[in-house]
């Protein structure tokens, strides 16, 4: 039961695996999807269980337990916290619209009854998450 450097090393793969997630914030599909980091993360717990399976001891086994500790942490934190709350839709399609107040493009406010009788208007409400 000897310490060898690259036991460890499965721990640093997986956190270099999350912490990537921000590297690929600029890559839509890949911010959507986060596949290279589960891939990386793959990668890290694979890597973690063929020194278990070469040589069983406490050197081995917790590089394993914490590699799987930090991919599951990240795949809670991006799938599951970070879900973002369901939409609550107040008015159908087809009925009238609550009337409102809110600043336009040019800060100036905007109020949707001046559009009655004059304009058929479509209101896109964008919630802030790209």
């Amino acid at each position: 039961m000897q310490f060898r450097p690259l036991q460890i090393s499965p721990i640093l793969m997986a956190l270099i695996g999350a912490a990537s997630y921000f590297v690929f914030l600029g890559i839509p599909w890949a911010r959507n999807t986060a596949l290279p980091n589960l891939l990386i993360l793959a990668g890290a717990v694979a890597w973690a269980v063929y020194n278990v399976t070469r040589e069983r001891s406490a050197w081995t086994l917790a590089p394993l337990v914490l590699t799987i500790l930090i991919s599951l942490g990240f795949v809670y934190v991006r799938f599951v916290y970070a879900r973002l709350p369901a939409a609550e839709v107040k008015v159908a399609v087809g009925q009238p619209a609550l009337d409102f107040t809110l600043p336009d493009h040019e800060g100036k406010p905007f109020t949707l009854s001046s559009l009655k009788g004059r304009y058929a208007a479509v209101i896109v409400f964008y919630r802030g998450v790209w």
